[in-house]
């Protein structure tokens, strides 16, 4: 059997996060946006407004990785921007609060 290669291109790593940040969500969002707007134009201009502001925290994103090229993520962004306090709290806050609510909402609509 042939070992698998462990190389990452920039193709596949921009697959991987264009999967996470779009997720099964699409699938469902546009009949109930369709129930809510009264034409489908809006529903339209509402992705293309949508996707407009997905583009720029991208971009910002992009950004932030280029001028601080270390592990961490927003970690590391937000200790750079306002000190060790900042990040700390951010790290924290994500585990204990962002990651426990999206976990019950799922549970919730599931």
């Amino acid at each position: 059997m042939s070992e698998l290669k462990r190389v990452l291109t920039t193709r596949g790593l921009t697959m991987i996060a264009i999967g996470a940040c779009i997720g099964s969500g699409i699938f469902v969002t546009p009949a109930n946006t369709m129930q809510v707007l009264p034409h489908q134009g809006y529903v339209l201009l509402t992705w293309l407004i949508g996707g407009f502001i997905a583009f720029l925290g991208a971009m910002t994103f992009s950004e932030l990785g280029a001028r601080f090229p270390k592990e961490g993520g927003v970690y590391v962004y937000l200790k750079n921007a306002y000190g060790d306090l900042a990040g700390f709290l951010y790290g924290w806050i994500i585990l204990l609060i962002v990651n426990t609510g999206a976990l019950a909402a799922l549970g919730y609509a599931g």
